[in-house]
């Protein structure tokens, strides 16, 4: 196999990765989004009806208490998992790499010189090395004497 094949397979993998990692993200955000709006909107409607019907007042209540419990899990996950901002990490470097493939396509219709491959792999790699530092010190905030896993 080639250098430049070598390369482009690296890309494609990587690519794919970023892109599925993304979408993967991009919905568990816009789930916890929309769960939380609707537990709001739950409680808001019981707290009216147990207003409404004060028999059943005690009974509301508890169920009010169920949903805000309910609510508050949901927030407190998506604070730790934090996946609005790994959405967009990933987003932003699988768009780095397409781009970077593109150079390498591009490049590729004319003969590239085997110093050129060697410094589009730097670059992958050096993208690769950016973005997971950027994700170990800013969306997962590990210190540097914390091992990653």
């Amino acid at each position: 196999m080639k250098k430049v094949e070598f390369l482009l397979a690296e890309l494609n993998k990587k690519i794919k990765m970023f892109g599925d990692d993304s979408r993967k993200h991009k919905k568990m955000h816009r789930g916890f989004r929309y769960s939380a709006f609707a537990f709001s909107a739950v409680a808001s409607l019981l707290a009216g009806l147990a207003l409404y019907l004060p028999e059943q007042q005690t009974i509301f209540n508890v169920v009010i208490l169920t949903v805000g419990a309910l609510s508050g899990v949901i927030a407190s996950i998506e604070g730790i998992r934090k996946p609005d901002e790994l959405w967009i990490h990933e987003r932003t470097t699988y768009h780095l790499l397409n781009d970077l493939k593109r150079e390498v396509e591009y490049r590729q219709a004319s003969e590239l010189t085997e110093a050129q491959v060697d410094e589009l792999f730097t670059r992958l790699q050096n993208l690769l090395a950016n973005a997971g530092e950027k994700w170990s010190s800013g969306i997962v905030g590990l210190s540097n004497d914390q091992e990653l896993n």
